[in-house]
């Protein structure tokens, strides 16, 4: 009887063990990135209380993505490519880790466990580090970034199939219905193709550009339900640009990636009253959507345009998610179910020789496992959730560049750059954001 109850008390604590971030730790940082002061942002990160519970030691993945973003925004580009790359090394030693040693240890709450960093965050990484690497006049460097892109896009459809198939085989009351490799229908980034045609343009790999440019368009046929909209139209002038002119390219990030939700689903158990049921608590990213409608770029000269749509990064994240929700839902299934199963078998032992102790070990290890449930709702916050470009052919020479973001109402913000070079037979690329 006692060895039990030992039991019992055990299994009440791994219950119980979980934790999650709240929003409200992020505040202080939202409040500075959101109205463009970056450096307020950055100094906010390393407030202790921001450190203490939003940055822990199980979340430092987050904090070198938030930081790196932000410093990005800066224009910190060396301190920001320096963050960024360690995110990914440890992205990487998260993922072999997971796969080599933890897959059957669905009993842990995930948010116990280091935040192994998103799919998505993992690409962005890449493209975020090109454009750091081309302000700082690498162009080489930026190319192997686009590459690892690529690389990285290959291995995303295969990648949690093995750790699937390994919770699978432990069994755990799961079934074939609960586990499907769906498929991700997301191959080709536009934007790391624009910026891999930019790139090749400016080094005079014209026909590198020229196949870039053909596998920008291919990307929106072959995940239409990312690119639901129309390709920029005018990507063609990028290829030709002529003699005696330069061409300005611009970036418009605005707004901000999804963050996530959580999903609660009643799963009905073969087993006595009350064990017969099992909560799963499941992640679902939303986006965080943005007020603004177009930018338009307004030149000195009095030339202006505007930026088109090229990425939805906030359905890349989700599609790319895909990828991985098989492999949460298992282990979610196999954990919850295994502590109603182990509540329900404490219970009917305790029950032989008590039956009203029983009958509350069972209701106590209920109650214990459904509240113990909790999505992992960690995801980094500083991504932007839309990319739009354009670009101008212009004489060679010194220009104002001023960006205006419009919502419903008229102009949302504002930015101007002085003193802009355009220079003949390279890439004049500007960046601007507005996370509104």
């Amino acid at each position: 009887m006692e060895k039990t109850r030992r039991v019992f008390l055990l299994f009440l604590v791994s219950c119980l063990v979980s934790c999650s971030t709240s929003s409200a730790v992020y505040r202080e940082i939202d409040s500075g990135f959101n109205e463009g002061d970056f450096y307020g942002a950055l100094r906010s990160m390393e407030n202790s209380r921001t450190r203490r519970h939003a940055y822990t030691s199980k979340n430092q993945i987050l904090y070198y993505l938030d930081r790196g973003m932000i410093e990005h925004y800066a224009g910190l580009w060396a301190d920001s490519s320096e963050n960024l790359q360690q995110a990914e090394r440890l992205i990487e030693t998260a993922f072999t880790k997971s796969i080599s040693e933890e897959i059957g240890s669905y009993l842990l709450n995930d948010n116990v466990k280091e935040y192994p960093g998103e799919d998505y965050e993992d690409l962005y990484i890449n493209v975020f580090n090109a454009l750091n690497y081309y302000h700082m006049g690498d162009t080489g460097g930026a190319m192997v970034e686009i590459r690892r892109v690529n690389e990285k896009l290959n291995f995303l459809s295969d990648k949690y199939v093995t750790a699937g198939r390994r919770v699978m085989s432990s069994n755990n009351g799961l079934t074939d219905e609960m586990y499907a490799d769906e498929a991700v229908r997301f191959s080709s980034s536009a934007l790391a193709r624009y910026l891999s045609m930019l790139f090749n343009r400016s080094n005079g790999y014209h026909d590198n550009a020229r196949i870039d440019l053909q596998e920008l368009y291919r990307a929106y046929e072959l995940a239409p339900d990312v690119y639901n909209h129309f390709p920029p139209s005018r990507l063609q002038d990028e290829l030709n640009i002529p003699a005696g002119t330069a061409r300005l390219n611009i970036i418009g990030f605005i707004g901000l990636s999804p963050i996530k939700e959580e999903v609660n689903i009643p799963v009905p158990l073969p087993l006595p009253h009350p064990n017969d049921w099992a909560r799963l608590a499941l992640p679902r990213m939303i986006d965080r959507p943005s007020s603004i409608e177009y930018i338009e770029i307004i030149l000195n000269t009095g030339q202006r345009f505007r930026l088109e749509l090229l990425e939805n990064i906030n359905r890349v994240a989700r599609e790319t998610f895909k990828a991985r929700y098989g492999l949460i839902l298992l282990k979610t299934a196999a954990r919850s179910i295994t502590k109603s199963v182990a509540s329900a078998g404490i219970g009917r032992a305790v029950g032989r020789e008590d039956r009203g102790l029983g009958a509350l070990i069972s209701v106590i290890g209920q109650v214990a496992s459904v509240l113990s449930e909790n999505a992992d709702l960690r995801i980094s916050r500083y991504f932007p959730g839309y990319a739009h470009v354009g670009g101008i052919n212009l004489q060679p020479g010194v220009y104002s560049v001023t960006v205006n973001f419009y919502g419903r109402r008229g102009i949302i913000a504002t930015e101007q750059r002085r003193n802009v070079f355009v220079r003949e037979n390279t890439l004049n690329l500007l960046e601007f954001v507005c996370p509104r």
